[in-house]
C-alpha cells in the first residue's frame, strides 16, 4: 500500500522564508515610553514598527522587515505592539497597523500607514 506524505524537503526559497522570519523575531521590542525616547535619541535612522498580533498585515510585513534589516545594517529597526504598550502608539499617534515610524537625533520625521513594503524601504532610503 501506498501512502502519500505531506513531507517536503525544505527548498532554497523555504530556508530563506524561516531565516527571515528568525530576522524579525530578533528586532528589539520597545515596550516603555521612556525607552522609545531614549531610542529616538540616535544620530542614525531608526524604524519603528507598531503591530498588533492579531493583524493580518503586520504579519504579511515581517518578511519584508527581516529583509530590510539585512539589507540597510546602518538603520536601528524596533517593534512596538500597540496593545501591550499604548501609550507609545498615542504619542505617535498611531490609529492603524500596520504604521512604520521614522526617527532621528530626537525628532520623529516620518511616517508610513499600512502594508507597504516598497514604500517602507523608501522611507529608509530617503531618511537615512
Amino acid at each position: 500500500m501506498f501512502v502519500r506524505s505531506s513531507f517536503r524537503p525544505l527548498t532554497r526559497a523555504a530556508t530563506l522564508g524561516s531565516r527571515l522570519q528568525s530576522s524579525y523575531s530578533k528586532i528589539a521590542k520597545v515596550t516603555t515610553l521612556k525607552e522609545f525616547e531614549n531610542l529616538t535619541q540616535s544620530p542614525k535612522l531608526s524604524v519603528f514598527d507598531f503591530y498588533a498580533t492579531w493583524c493580518g498585515p503586520c504579519k504579511a510585513m515581517a518578511p519584508h522587515l527581516s529583509k530590510l534589516v539585512q539589507e540597510y545594517p546602518e538603520v536601528a529597526f524596533y517593534k512596538v505592539d500597540v496593545d501591550a504598550s499604548s501609550d507609545i502608539a498615542k504619542n505617535c499617534e498611531v490609529t492603524a497597523m500596520p504604521t512604520f515610524v521614522f526617527a532621528k537625533e530626537g525628532k520623529l520625521i516620518g511616517k508610513l500607514v499600512g502594508a507597504n513594503p516598497s514604500g517602507l524601504e523608501k522611507g529608509i532610503k530617503d531618511l537615512s
